[in-house]
């Protein structure tokens, strides 16, 4: 897949269908649109192809009300390559980008870009203050010589599927529920930082993440989790996210026990992939206790996830 970061000066010239959006999840929802137009083009043998933004327009046009990001700009360059995309558009939102009407920003995509189809989701909005719709980006093809295609919201089990209720749903813990709408597992990648190594101590030694800024993360509480070390290999774990109240009150951390495991990875950069949540977080009176509930977390993630 050719990324560009922008849209001028693009060396090339063969027509292009195109999926347009935000796409910031690449959801299930996301990914009908864009599987669709990859058939779409095969079927007329053009270049598929993806427009977005590399940065959420909300963090130029309102930053106090940009929501947390559910994968980085990385994560999402990688799964729309995974899709089998021609070539993705990943330009940065600016505030050129907020000034344009909803004409003059398909002037600045059919200007340079052999555009023949586009691919949008029904709640599809662009342009200044969001003014465009679909049926303005239709009346647009056919003036600039290209068609369009509405793609309806995926519905899953009565559910909407959309950003917003896949981040609501993490808030509250409910990954398993999360990961059916985006279809996969909600993510998160990180380099291991050394602790207090309170958990060796216990003999449930841990590998410390520390959380990023402006990322999507679970509620407090301890997860069953999947952990990818650096090599790929796969790994059953127990994470917890929060500030470690038994102890003194710590920085919001994600500490994750990997089973089976006793290599030392400091430095390293682990995957952690949440199955499900197992329970909230709770402050015990003494380590002892602390202790006793890790082996029950660990005993129950082993029978029922692992």
């Amino acid at each position: 897949m050719k990324v560009y970061n922008q849209i001028e000066n693009v060396k090339h010239h063969p027509p292009v269908y195109m999926a347009l959006g935000t796409f910031d999840g690449i959801h299930i929802g996301h990914q009908a649109i864009i599987m669709r137009t990859l058939q779409q083009a095969k079927n007329k043998n053009c270049s598929s192809a993806v427009f977005t933004f590399s940065n959420h327009p909300l963090n130029v046009i309102d930053a106090g009300r940009c929501p947390p990001l559910i994968i980085t700009n990385q994560e999402k360059v990688n799964l729309i390559a995974e899709l089998g995309v021609d070539m993705l558009f990943n330009v940065p939102f600016t505030t050129e980008f907020l000034q344009l009407s909803p004409e003059k920003f398909i002037e600045k995509i059919v200007t340079n870009i052999n555009l023949r189809h586009v691919i949008v989701g029904a709640n599809f909005t662009y342009g200044y203050q969001g003014v465009g719709t679909p049926a303005l980006l239709t009346a647009a093809g056919a003036k600039h010589g290209f068609t369009v295609d509405v793609v309806n919201m995926v519905d899953l089990e009565g559910v909407i599927v959309s950003s917003t209720v896949i981040r609501q749903l993490v808030i509250e813990g409910a990954v398993k529920q999360a990961a059916n709408l985006l279809g996969r597992p909600i993510a998160i990648s990180g380099k291991i930082s050394k602790g207090d190594q309170r958990g060796r101590k216990l003999g449930f030694p841990t590998a410390n993440l520390a959380i990023v800024q402006g990322l999507l993360v679970p509620s407090d509480g301890v997860y069953a989790v999947y952990v990818y070390d650096e090599t790929g290999t796969k790994h059953n774990g127990v994470a917890n996210i929060g500030n470690n109240p038994t102890f003194t009150r710590q920085s919001h951390r994600i500490e994750v026990h990997i089973l089976d495991f006793d290599r030392v990875i400091y430095g390293q950069q682990l995957k952690i992939q949440f199955i499900d949540r197992i329970r909230g977080e709770i402050a015990f009176t003494n380590a002892e206790q602390l202790k006793k509930q890790m082996q029950a977390d660990i005993e129950f993630s082993r029978k029922h996830y692992f």
